[in-house]
């Protein structure tokens, strides 16, 4: 539902930029030498302060009246050392005329500024649907019994989880009170920022998901490109930057910790970073990075394991049967962890999987490497086999997947058994009723891999299957 319009249609949180730095601003904007950061500056200020808006009236008032009058156009702030008003009172001529032309720049410049101020800038449901609209001051807040989608004229996408409430102060920036977010930014919505009490998060192309609880903590998850984010340091504001596969947590304060485990559903913009009750017989998943220095997440998705599932979070390659018999019928419907793939080579990483009840555990191994003592003492294989797409994009009738020693661009294919580009031998572990699995590094790279590239090579992947589960 829609709530609390606020009493103007502006952000109010901006603070005011000196007067003399505010001047230039608007000099250099109606001499049109104005830069894309100082407009964007310019119209942050604008949005955010009333007075900024009644002395922007004034100076664009005066302009006019000094180029009327004047033998040259003059440039707002030329001078450091002469004031607005004496400036002013060089020149006073005010005729009907005069006054039309100046009401008309300014109108002109304020539906550059503020196009979206008598409209709506997005809507919870259809575009066409008006009784949805949004505007700027107006509160979402999803109902307890289903989620939102808030879609932007620009075409951002902002789905709010259930009880989520979302602000919304313009069109490329919202405030999170509680509740959680998935954020699908598009291409022209690059810059879209979402606020929160601890952190203020500036989308750098990407898809995303930023949390608010009560505490003040935000957690913030990237699914797809960069996020810059600035947190509420005690003594500055400290920056950090995101990437494809990495998850935080911060406080107030201004400290940030890794979120190693990420539920999810098949629905990608559906994300927890706690069970909450999915049925999951994964309880948690954890290695031994340390710090925040490699703030990667393992994703865990309920029931999503079937043809094109995603198989790392760093990456967009995806699982595929390796001919068209495709998946094993036992592994369809099934929990799987994404992986990151960056890991691949890493000889020290030791990862634990938790179960919240038994179930069984399927190892989905490169098959050049050799198979690492922890695998073969704690696993079978079950003699199955599956593949991995390799590519950042489909292409429609992409069948034949090139040599491996290929370094030029690939592109991902449909359906079981098309351009699968890596074959994986599937492990399964020996019967144990120990809920705790401890999981290695790949092991030692085979003959295979001769002619290959020294960055060839795949991290493994993750299935869990609880027992007595009837095959989907």
């Amino acid at each position: 539902m829609i709530r609390n319009r606020l009493p103007h249609d502006f952000d109010s949180h901006e603070p005011e930029m000196p007067p003399q730095e505010f001047q230039r601003l608007v000099g250099s904007l109606l001499d049109e030498s104005i830069s894309d950061q100082d407009f964007d500056r310019l119209q942050t200020q604008l949005q955010g302060s009333a007075s900024a808006r009644d002395a922007y009236r004034n100076l664009v008032e005066l302009h006019l009246v000094l180029h009327d009058t004047l033998s040259e156009p003059a440039v707002l702030a030329s001078s450091p050392t002469q004031t607005w008003p004496q400036m002013a009172s060089q020149r006073k001529l005010f005729v009907p005329l005069l006054i039309a032309s100046c009401a008309l720049s300014i109108a002109v410049v304020w539906v550059l500024f503020f196009p979206t101020a008598g409209a709506p800038i997005a809507w919870t449901g259809s575009e066409i649907d008006l009784a949805l609209e949004l505007h700027a001051g107006d509160r979402v807040v999803a109902s307890a019994s289903h989620s939102n989608e808030v879609t932007f004229r620009n075409g951002v996408k902002v789905s709010l989880s259930q009880g989520a409430d979302l602000e919304i102060l313009g069109d490329k920036k919202v405030r999170l009170h509680t509740g959680q977010v998935y954020v699908d930014v598009g291409e022209q919505g690059k810059g879209f920022t979402v606020l929160t009490d601890a952190a203020n998060i500036v989308d750098l192309g990407t898809v995303f998901g930023v949390g608010a609880n009560s505490p003040g903590e935000t957690e913030v998850l990237v699914f797809d490109g960069v996020v810059d984010i600035a947190t509420n340091n005690r003594r500055n504001l400290a920056r950090k930057v995101l990437v494809s596969g990495q998850a935080e947590r911060y406080s107030k304060s201004g400290t940030g910790e890794r979120i190693p485990t990420v539920w999810s559903s098949s629905l990608s913009s559906e994300w927890s970073t706690a069970p909450d009750g999915r049925g999951s017989p994964v309880a948690s998943i954890t290695d031994n990075v340390l710090g925040s220095s490699n703030a990667k997440f393992y994703m865990v998705v309920s029931g999503g394991f079937r043809e094109e599932a995603l198989v790392y979070v760093d990456r967009k390659y995806e699982w595929n049967g390796l001919d068209r018999k495709g998946i094993p019928q036992e592994l369809i419907g099934a929990d799987y962890i994404r992986t990151f793939n960056d890991d691949k080579h890493c000889q020290d990483i030791d990862i634990t999987l938790t179960l919240s009840r038994e179930a069984d555990v399927y190892i989905l191994v490169d098959q050049r490497y050799l198979i690492p003592d922890w695998l073969s003492e704690n696993f079978v294989d079950t003699g199955w086999k599956l593949g991995i797409d390799l590519g950042q994009e489909h292409r429609a009738g992409e069948v034949t997947a090139p040599p491996l020693e290929w370094v030029g661009e690939r592109y991902l294919g449909s359906g079981p058994g098309n351009s699968v580009d890596v074959p994986v031998n599937v492990w399964k572990r020996k019967n144990s009723p120990d809920r705790s699995v401890r999981l290695g590094p790949n092991g030692e790279k085979s003959h295979q891999f001769d002619g290959a590239t020294e960055r060839a090579g795949s991290m493994y992947g993750i299935v869990i299957v609880p027992k007595n589960r009837k095959p989907n």
